[in-house]
């Protein structure tokens, strides 16, 4: 397999442990009635990046690579990416500039946007809401530093590029070598989605093994107007780069939106419901913004009969923004 030589070549920041822990949940399997396996990307890498680590080993790597000195990236205020990106930053020497959605909140800083502080991230705050502007304000910023003599790796939102999708292409075969050692033939693989490159890499990797479970990535912020294009195109550059000869097609990307509610960070009382759970039944922690709606998801149709087989839910971490002013609230609403 040409590609996994080519992956394999690829420079990588280490940031987590690899593999990540594939771990049974017996207890939430039997008030569920399916055999529930978690991919724990929660454990195990710096700064609790969650599955951020895996785009920022890749992107990163290539930036020090290329004498980057700095990253610059965007998200909302309780941003997994932007927090992930800090300690990422800071662990290999760089300097972090985020990019906050919309105005400076108010009081002391809590949750995410407490460990940007401590991790010594820059914080600049866009004053804007929508995506189209902050993608704009990103762009000036980095022209700015560019100006100023730096030389700046620019992310966009949730750190999903093609090169950062080559992450998870290889945590999908790390995926398959675990299910295999534990003799599980899993028939569902669900994860929350948002900005794309965790479920293009993982659709890419699922075709390119041409076994395992179809990714089916739960949506919960829907940053672009057509969300299967904008996933099948990071994962068909994702492809090129490695040379590989796949290309996805949009059509034939799981990415319901059944648990998205009010939109991105909204709360929904499925999640809540979800969130206390994890926490009564296995002790685990979800978020409310992705990996809790993610576990909704598959709370929602284990009730209505739909999971015929054993079942991966993939963690991504995310669980400082249960900290962040107003969403402990939601959190505990179940």
């Amino acid at each position: 397999m040409g590609w996994a030589q080519a992956l394999a070549d690829r420079p990588r920041a280490p940031l987590m442990s690899r593999p990540s822990p594939l771990h049974p949940a017996p207890r939430l399997s039997a008030a569920l009635g399916v055999d529930l396996w978690l991919k724990r990307d929660d454990v195990g890498s710096i700064g609790l990046a969650g599955n951020k680590a895996r785009k920022l080993e890749l992107t990163l790597g290539a930036a020090l690579a290329e004498g980057a000195d700095c990253v610059v990236t965007v998200g909302a205020a309780q941003s997994n990416h932007c927090r992930a990106t800090a300690a990422a930053a800071a662990a290999l020497g760089l300097e972090a500039h985020l990019l906050l959605r919309g105005d400076a909140p108010a009081g002391p800083p809590t949750g995410n946007l407490l460990l940007d502080r401590l991790f010594g991230a820059r914080v600049h705050v866009a004053g804007v809401e929508d995506w189209a502007g902050l993608a704009a304000a990103l762009d000036a910023l980095a022209a700015r530093l560019r100006d100023e003599g730096r030389r700046p790796l620019v992310l966009p939102a949730g750190g999903s590029t093609p090169l950062g999708a080559l992450g998870f292409v290889a945590a999908y075969g790390e995926l398959l070598d675990q299910l295999d050692a534990a003799g599980v033939e899993a028939a569902h693989l669900f994860h929350a989605s948002t900005s794309g490159g965790t479920h293009a890499g993982l659709a890419l990797g699922h075709a390119l093994h041409g076994r395992g479970p179809a990714p089916v990535g739960l949506e919960v912020g829907r940053l672009y107007d057509d969300v299967p294009a904008a996933v099948a195109r990071i994962a068909n550059e994702a492809a090129a780069l490695l040379g590989a000869g796949v290309r996805l097609d949009p059509a034939a990307l799981a990415l319901p939106d059944d648990q998205i509610g009010a939109g991105y960070g909204a709360f929904t009382g499925a999640a809540a419901e979800a969130i206390a759970l994890a926490g009564r039944l296995e002790g685990l922690v979800f978020d409310p913004v992705y990996s809790g709606k993610a576990l909704a998801g598959v709370v929602a149709r284990a009730r209505a009969g739909e999971l015929d087989g054993p079942v991966v839910l993939w963690h991504t971490g995310g669980a400082p923004s249960i900290f962040a002013a107003g969403f402990a609230d939601g959190a505990l609403r179940a």
